[in-house]
């Protein structure tokens, strides 16, 4: 029995320790989604504003969906990223308020800067729920034909903003 036991231990450490070890070598931010190359999910919702916006009054023009939260700390970064793509670019960018409440998201948009962009509000998560969220920030880039050619999994940067702009055909000045 002995015997058996140094077979069968090495045999079950060794590929749990490979395992571990290649998955920490990963990027996160590189989670790939099902929905890239496939249309964007149809929505409705209601903006902080009170009016509506739905995935079909963006048809015909490439748009940025980002999900975000006033209690996401990487949303306090990336907000920025997203306010200057939208003005150097004019690429509509839809901010999604995801699982918060309107008045914290309120609060957020008076802290942090309102872009000028539309935020629309998703309470119970279904719109996540159909691109796939997980958790914010995630952010899709939607093309021209409603097809979405990119996702980026956790805060945007500059670069990566203007490589995923670059999928939908905007290029930045």
């Amino acid at each position: 029995m002995r015997a058996l036991r140094w077979l069968i231990v090495p045999a079950v450490v060794l590929p749990l320790a490979w395992l571990l070890f290649t998955g920490f070598g990963r990027d996160p931010s590189e989670i790939a989604s099902p929905l890239i190359g496939q249309p964007a999910p149809v929505w409705n919702l209601e903006a902080l504003d009170g009016e509506g916006l739905s995935a079909d009054d963006l048809a015909g023009e490439p748009y940025v969906v980002n999900f975000w939260a006033s209690w996401c700390l990487p949303c306090i970064d990336e907000h920025p990223v997203l306010a200057d793509a939208y003005e150097a670019t004019g690429v509509m960018v839809v901010g999604i308020v995801y699982q918060d409440d309107p008045t914290n998201a309120r609060a957020f948009l008076l802290e942090h800067g309102d872009a000028g962009y539309p935020h629309v509000v998703d309470m119970n998560g279904r719109v996540g729920v159909d691109f796939g969220v997980t958790g914010p920030p995630e952010t899709f880039f939607v093309d021209a034909e409603g097809i979405i050619r990119a996702k980026q999994f956790g805060p945007l940067t500059t670069q990566t903003m203007a490589e995923h702009l670059a999928a939908i055909d905007v290029e930045q000045p």
